[in-house]
């Protein structure tokens, strides 16, 4: 499907590069001798700005990464028209920068599929997001489509299903768990009962790196364990790995058009680009609670 470059990248770019997965994306980058040029709001450069991006014009650029985004799906129901703005706008100027440079592009996209009508969820599965967060990642992916059929830019998306690791915001479900069984106080969530394919970040990033090989003209590709677990389990494995003994509790809310369980099928991307994932959620929290 899938053929590898012989010619290894030397200098991308990378939007939202001070992000969770920003940041160890371009530290991994640069240990394999590439040249990872950030862009981030934080160092002043927005990508809802289209004119950000021409000091990059000049730096021979065969490749660009773009995470930047709004992620936080509770806050795409309260401003949904940041993350249209930031994520499907935003897009739009990626992509013109690609098209403008002669660069690949790598669009980090999201969950896209809503309830799932079957396990594993394959790439062919029906796309249904629910949630403005989801919906602005789907259509920055259709503008990739477009943008790959009609002007030529070659794109492989990446849809990582839930990521966890260092440094992830408080407000994602793991690092608040961790941070609460740290203050050796009883855990509180919301909801015990859905359950999710978490992928640490370094096995995201490495499939972000794999795909680098790619030379196809337009690929989607599924990123992450291939299994799921319920809050209620990691509540479990969190009670388990910590030096004190902890107790939670489940306060019953449930969340706007809840997902019930995803399971990544991740077949299409081991075939192709020969990744699979290393790490796993339970020596993740041994090593946080330690």
């Amino acid at each position: 499907m899938n053929i590898v470059n012989s010619i290894p990248p030397r200098n991308v770019l990378v939007t939202g590069a001070t992000g969770f997965i920003g940041k160890c994306l371009v530290s991994r980058l640069e240990q394999t001798g590439i040249t990872a040029y950030p862009f981030a709001v934080s160092m002043g450069q927005d990508v809802r700005d289209s004119e950000a991006f021409e000091p990059f014009k000049t730096k021979n650029i065969s490749h660009v990464f773009h995470l930047a985004g709004r992620t936080f799906v509770p806050d795409s129901w309260e401003e949904p028209g940041q993350f249209y703005q930031v994520n499907t706008l935003g897009t739009q100027h990626v992509l013109d920068f690609c098209r403008a440079v002669n660069a690949r592009l790598v669009y980090v996209s999201a969950y896209i599929y809503g309830i799932p009508q079957f396990l594993p969820i394959s790439e062919s599965h029906p796309v249904c997001p629910n949630n403005p967060y989801a919906h602005s990642k789907w259509l920055g992916e259709e503008l990739c489509r477009f943008y790959s059929q009609h002007f030529g830019v070659p794109v492989t998306v990446l849809r990582p299903f839930n990521i966890y690791g260092p440094g992830q915001d408080q407000q994602f479900l793991i690092p608040s768990i961790l941070r609460q069984a740290r203050s050796k106080a009883a855990i509180t969530v919301k909801d015990s009962t859905p359950r999710r394919d978490y992928l640490h970040i370094e096995d995201f990033v490495q499939s972000c790196i794999k795909s680098l090989q790619s030379n196809s003209q337009f690929s989607i590709f599924n990123v992450g364990s291939g299994c799921s677990i319920s809050v209620k389990e990691l509540l479990e494995m969190v009670k388990k790995h910590s030096p004190h003994t902890l107790e939670w509790k489940s306060t019953g809310e449930i969340r706007i058009n809840e997902i019930p369980d995803t399971v990544a099928d991740i077949s299409a991307i081991q075939a192709a680009l020969h990744w699979s994932p290393q790490l796993t959620l339970e020596d993740f929290v041994r090593s946080e609670l330690s």
